[in-house]
Parts: C-alpha cells; sequence; structure tokens
C-alpha cells in the first residue's frame, strides 16, 4: 500500500513539472537583435582592422551590443531568461553598439576596463567560455586587442 501511494505521489510530480516547464515556454524574454551595426558601433567608430574586430565579435559581442548570435538552448526556459539577464546586464556596463554616442571619459573607462578585464581572464566570463571554448581568448589575441586599444585615439 505505501509503495503505491509512493508511486502516485512520484508520478503527480513529474506530471507537475513537466507542465509546468511546458508553460513557462510561453513567456520569452526579448531578443537581442539588431538587425546591422549603424556607425555608432563600436568597431566600425573605431575603424578595427578585421582580425580585432572578429576577436570582438566572437568574445565580446554577444552580451556587450545590441546584437546577440542566439544558440538552440538560449530559446529554452530557465536558460533564456538566464540569457536575456546576463545580456541586459552587461549591456548596462558597456554596450559597443552605442559607443559613438559615449561621452570621452566613459570611452576612456570602458578601454582602461577592457584591458584590465581581459589581462585578468574576467572577460569573457568562464560561465560563457564553457558554454562557447572558442570565445576564450589566446594571451597572443589579448596583446593583439591591448597593442590595438592602445592606438585608439578617444574623441
Amino acid at each position: 500500500m505505501k509503495k503505491t501511494k509512493k508511486g502516485l505521489l512520484t508520478k503527480i510530480i513529474i506530471v507537475l513539472l513537466v507542465f509546468s516547464f511546458g508553460i513557462i515556454q510561453f513567456y520569452r524574454p526579448n531578443k537581442n537583435i539588431q538587425k546591422d551595426p549603424t556607425s555608432n558601433d563600436f568597431l566600425i567608430a573605431e575603424k578595427a582592422p578585421e582580425h580585432i574586430s572578429n576577436l570582438f565579435k566572437n568574445s565580446c559581442y554577444n552580451c556587450h551590443s545590441n546584437k546577440t548570435n542566439y544558440y538552440w538552448y538560449d530559446q529554452i526556459n530557465p536558460a533564456a531568461w538566464y540569457v536575456d539577464d546576463h545580456i541586459t546586464e552587461a549591456k548596462k556596463e558597456l554596450n559597443f553598439s552605442v559607443w559613438k554616442n559615449t561621452d570621452y571619459r566613459t570611452k576612456r573607462v570602458h578601454l582602461s576596463n577592457i584591458i584590465t578585464n581581459i589581462n585578468e581572464e574576467k572577460m569573457p566570463i568562464p560561465s560563457y567560455t564553457f558554454m562557447h571554448p572558442e570565445a576564450k581568448l589566446s594571451k597572443v589575441e589579448v596583446e593583439q586587442i591591448i597593442e590595438w586599444i592602445g592606438s585608439i585615439e578617444v574623441k
């Protein structure tokens, strides 16, 4: 008798979990999808060489711009909520898509922070490189970015 009640309770819990998982799929966060970069974009405004542009797009732009390349698992809640929250917070810190409209002092702070964060391997964040190992920057790539940032004349 006890096994039957326990089995029934387990089945009810499983059905409720599956039902809940299905229901939460109807609440979709906004997608961070800009069709084309504008002249306000960091890489365009600062005339980044192609290899530097590719490094930024691969390691930074999914979270720190108005254009995210979503993966299949980013479409499933609650992962989609986590990704949306992460992108929203990252863009509050630095949004490369609005670079040209950013004031001089803020640009200088951002450039300094980029150098510090990639040097200390704080960016891209470990949870991102865990899911996207190709986004991890090598020592050579970090040096290339730092050298290029040093050549930027902030206006």
